[in-house]
This record gives structure tokens, C-alpha cells and sequence, in this order.
């Protein structure tokens, strides 16, 4: 399930849309994070949590194939993880309940465990802390998809590109909505989309 939402937005990745001159930028905050992340899993090779740590943070930095290989890699560390970063997770909520990040990582943590409306409210929790998020967007509508409300999934996609309309891996969600409603134009119409900001180099 986890390897399929992540798999979606690399495929996005991988075919980025439209408006180049403000297609989505890593702040420097997220850099510095990312920054850290990587040093610290580096430093801690067999730590599962370092790995999952951040393979989050990729999710929400654009760095979706790099994330992928990180879930890989935990789950081949410790295959157990999943139901003990429950536990870790909603403690480190429960301390920090403004941190949208944790609230972000609990999301996935709860997608990890097919804890779908758990994940939901999390994934709704972030915007409310962190309302311009594209990327709990994204994902609020794959999970929306998954659950097979299609409508709700395309909302959201929409939602998340009035913020910005340049993230590739939205308009494929949104091409992929289209499909599934039998709009074959309007999910044409998005891939090309997507196509167009890859050719772009974005």
C-alpha cells in the first residue's frame, strides 16, 4: 500500500507541468532538514527509525524516488518496524501535537499499518497546521482514492494546485482521478501536463 502512494508520485516526479517560474522550491528550512536527516542515517546505517526519518522527509521535499529506496531499505532492516513506530510516533505526537512533521510521519505510519481513516485525520491535522502543504494534499488524495471516493480525491488534488500549480506528481493524481471517472480528455489533458514540466526540466 505505502510502496504504491510512493510509487504514484514518483511516477509524477519523474514527468514534472507548466508555469516554470514558480514550479515548487525546497525552502532553505527544508533543506537544512533534509540536510540533517541524511547525515544522521548516514551516521546510523542499520537504524530503522533514522531511515524512516527520512524517507519523510524526502516525501515532503520532492525527493520521491530517494524516498522509495528509503522505505525499501527499512523494511529490509526490520520488517517489524511498521507496528513499532506506532507506538513511538503517537507518543511523539501526544508531546508535540503543533509539530506538523510528526503529524506527517504518524500519517504514513498509520498508511503503513492500513489504519486508512487514522491516516486521513492525520494528513487533515498537517493542513490545519501547515495549510499551503501540497504534499498532504497529494497524499489525502491517494488515500481517498484508495478507499474508491474519487470525488474527494480529485477535490483535494484541485486544492493542492490552486497552492501550486507546478507540482508534476498532482496533476498525474489528477490525471488518474479523470480516468477513473471515465474522462479520458481531462486525464489526457493532466499527463501532458505533467509531461510538459519534465520537458521543462522541472
Amino acid at each position: 500500500m505505502i510502496k504504491k502512494i510512493l510509487l504514484t508520485f514518483v511516477i509524477g516526479y519523474l514527468s514534472f507541468s507548466l508555469y516554470p517560474a514558480e514550479a515548487w522550491r525546497i525552502t532553505p528550512e527544508l533543506q537544512k532538514e533534509l540536510n540533517q536527516k541524511q547525515a544522521e542515517a548516514r551516521a546510523n546505517p542499520n537504524d530503522p527509525q533514522a531511515r524512516f526519518e527520512l524517507a519523510m522527509t524526502y516525501a515532503y521535499t520532492n525527493h520521491l524516488i530517494d524516498g522509495m529506496i528509503s522505505i525499501k531499505k527499512i523494511h529490509e532492516m526490520d520488517p517489524g518496524f511498521k507496528k513499532k513506530a506506532l507506538g513511538i510516533y503517537i507518543n511523539k505526537v501526544n508531546e508535540n501535537p503543533n509539530d506538523w512533521r510528526l503529524r506527517f510521519r504518524l500519517a504514513f505510519v498509520y498508511t503503513f499499518n492500513e489504519k486508512k481513516t487514522d491516516a486521513i485525520r492525520e494528513f487533515y491535522t498537517v493542513l490545519k497546521l501547515d495549510p499551503y502543504n501540497v504534499w498532504a494534499y497529494g497524499y489525502l488524495a491517494l488515500l481517498y482514492g484508495e478507499i474508491g471516493e474519487v470525488d474527494k480525491a480529485i477535490e483535494l488534488t484541485k486544492q493542492g494546485l490552486k497552492i501550486d500549480s507546478n507540482v508534476a506528481a498532482l496533476h498525474l493524481l489528477l490525471s488518474e482521478g479523470y480516468y477513473k471517472k471515465g474522462d479520458s480528455w481531462g486525464g489526457w489533458m493532466e499527463r501532458m501536463e505533467a509531461l510538459r514540466l519534465k520537458a521543462l526540466g522541472y
